[in-house]
């Protein structure tokens, strides 16, 4: 690194991007959870840092949404078809497949639980059938005694 080059920070903090584009912090998080090209890196404490892409993202949505004026809606087409992400059907699908995966391997839980409850229920009449069999001999040696 040349000694005479300016000092380029690799990260920014959420303070330094909400200052560069002269808006609140909540808003950045907020379009966080409405873009999913949006994903800064987090710590273990939950600290955004945001690398240059992300910072260029974010300078794409402000100008969509707040100079443009599109809605978020309009904003996520118009950057899915500029970057060549996938669409937000894609993204949908995508989610819907994970539900989907979900969905079948609580079906078979749920298959196995059921199986798991019959077999309790059949070893509760056995012992039960066991119990009044002894209470009916203790009843005959009672009688016996008296």
């Amino acid at each position: 690194m040349p000694l005479n080059s300016p000092n380029v920070k690799r990260y920014h903090t959420i303070t330094e991007v909400s200052k560069m584009l002269d808006v609140k912090p909540s808003l950045l998080r907020f379009w966080e959870k409405e873009f999913v090209q949006i994903q800064p890196k987090t710590n273990a404490r939950g600290k955004r840092a945001y690398k240059a892409e992300d910072i260029e993202v974010i300078r794409r949505i402000f100008d969509l949404v707040k100079v443009q004026g599109l809605t978020h809606e309009g904003a996520r087409r118009a950057l899915s078809a500029r970057k060549g992400e996938p669409s937000e059907r894609a993204h949908h699908a995508m989610e819907a497949a994970k539900a989907s995966a979900m969905a079948h391997d609580s079906a078979i839980s749920f298959d196995q639980d059921a199986r798991q409850l019959e077999s309790l229920r059949k070893n509760q009449k056995e012992a039960l059938t066991k119990l009044k069999s002894v209470r009916q001999k203790l009843l005959e040696a009672r009688a016996a005694l008296s």
